[in-house]
């Protein structure tokens, strides 16, 4: 049996987390970790007497992918609609079964995989976890629901021009991961849903009942593990589906940052995205990312926040990320600002990307940034939910679930001049595409610092 121990340091106090490993089992501070097979599928159990509660989690390994170009949207419609109705519920008698139990349940759809949470009260998980296993087992997607489901679907995309920080993050990802399979909202786009049928639904839903992997994950008490047979004999998942989605692909290299204008009527403000993609030769150091993004945009003493908003007064938030999925990365500093300051926020932006990049890091800054983030790393799992999501992440990249206790470490190990390469390999200048989204008036304000390519806001829904 191996020990593993990791020092969480923070201002004034410390965190010790003991990890122990065997084949079969991990401790993470009172919680125990074991594995089963119920019929081919592999069961990840962490016990948590804390509470009379329990959390589900079925992953399965595919997601928005599977629609293909011509067909997005279909795999997270379908994951919305599994409550509509069966042959022997309808929607009104679902909802109000789960309801009263006090169940929370539903989808997470990424492009490389999807998600379904359960969770409630330890007692009621027999009745709650048959009723959503009669969901994938029976849903019809009934006529009138699917109509009315459509409706909302579609009105959505119409409702998202008056929320423009949304609709920036939606024409950022199309135009920065143009040319890969990922530029596609997992929502879809407004054309393919329309052509969306019931028939596709259950086309869809039977491929992840019978095609697609799946690993279940429970936290909770002993008893979370009596849903056994009800997962054997009431899901209706087929024993030895074991379709998981790869990725291969090629992206062209840009080799000038495109500035793009999203226009919207009657913007007050404009939102900017500045960032990129990362290829699968870019990702695999997520401690690494982490703290370069937390340096930059990670929070009130971040960089970035220290220089638009407390030193100038130029925007009220500003964030930065750096992403990775099992085979692709994203990065991105994201804010707003009045009009007439768009390319001021711009420059600032560039010229710390820049210092940064080029290790203009002072002690001072670097050592805050560093024990921030490594006091807040341990709070991320103080939910049930957190703690299984990010094992669930740590299984999908094919990454050891001692790579939590390993994260202070790592962040520890960084020096200033590690990160300051890092800052300039994932967000050096000539590498990022800007996108602004606001008012057509802008084009002119923007044309300041280099070419500007207008695209309507309707493109992106």
């Amino acid at each position: 049996m191996k020990k593993f121990t990791a020092c969480l340091w923070s201002v004034g106090f410390v965190i010790n987390l003991v990890f122990v490993q065997n084949s079969h089992a991990f401790i993470f501070g009172d919680s125990l970790v074991e594995k089963y097979d119920w019929n081919g599928v592999e069961v990840i159990w962490v016990k948590d007497d804390r509470f009379p509660t329990y959390h589900i989690s079925v992953y399965f390994a595919d997601g928005a992918l599977s629609d293909g170009k011509r067909r997005s949207g279909e795999t997270s419609f379908m994951f919305g609609l599994l409550d509509s109705g069966t042959n022997r519920y309808t929607q009104k008698q679902i909802i109000d079964g789960l309801e009263y139990y006090g169940a929370s349940y539903g989808a997470s759809v990424t492009h490389e995989y999807t998600t379904y949470h359960i969770s409630g009260l330890i007692r009621d998980i027999d009745p709650t976890v048959r009723m959503v296993c009669q969901l994938f087992k029976d849903a019809t997607f009934p006529k009138n629901e699917f109509k009315k489901y459509k409706r909302r679907y579609l009105a959505s995309f119409k409702q998202m021009v008056n929320d423009h920080s949304a609709l920036a993050n939606r024409a950022f990802r199309k135009i920065s991961l143009d040319g890969s399979p990922f530029d596609k909202p997992v929502e879809g786009l407004r054309g393919h849903v329309r052509k969306i049928s019931r028939k596709d639904l259950k086309k869809k839903l039977s491929y992840f009942n019978n095609k697609v992997k799946k690993r279940i994950y429970l936290i909770g008490p002993k008893k979370v593990l009596d849903i056994e047979n009800i997962i054997k004999n009431d899901c209706n998942w087929t024993e030895g589906a074991d379709f998981h989605r790869e990725v291969n692909y090629k992206m062209a290299v840009k080799k000038k940052p495109p500035i793009y204008l999203v226009t919207v009527p009657e913007a007050q403000k404009v939102e900017i995205r500045i960032g990129r993609f990362l290829k699968d030769n870019e990702i695999g150091r997520p401690a690494l990312r982490e703290f370069s993004s937390s340096y930059l945009g990670g929070g009130f003493t971040s960089k970035l926040m220290e220089e638009l908003r407390k030193k100038h007064g130029l925007v009220y938030s500003v964030h930065a990320f750096a992403a990775e999925q099992k085979s692709y990365g994203r990065a991105a500093v994201s804010t707003s600002t009045k009009r007439k300051e768009t390319v001021r926020v711009i420059e600032l932006v560039k010229s710390i990307l820049s210092d940064a990049g080029g290790g203009k890091i002072s002690d001072k800054d670097f050592n805050r940034s560093k024990s921030h983030l490594i006091g807040r790393y341990p709070f991320r799992f103080e939910k049930s939910a957190s703690y299984l999501n990010h094992l669930i992440f740590l299984d999908h990249i094919g990454k050891d679930y001692d790579e939590i206790h390993k994260f202070g470490k790592k962040i520890g190990n960084i020096s200033s001049k590690g990160l300051a390469v890092d800052i300039n390999d994932i967000f050096g200048w000539e590498k990022q595409v800007i996108v602004v989204l606001g008012h057509k008036s802008a084009a002119k304000i923007l044309k300041k610092i280099g070419k500007v390519k207008i695209v309507d806001y309707r493109k992106f829904l």
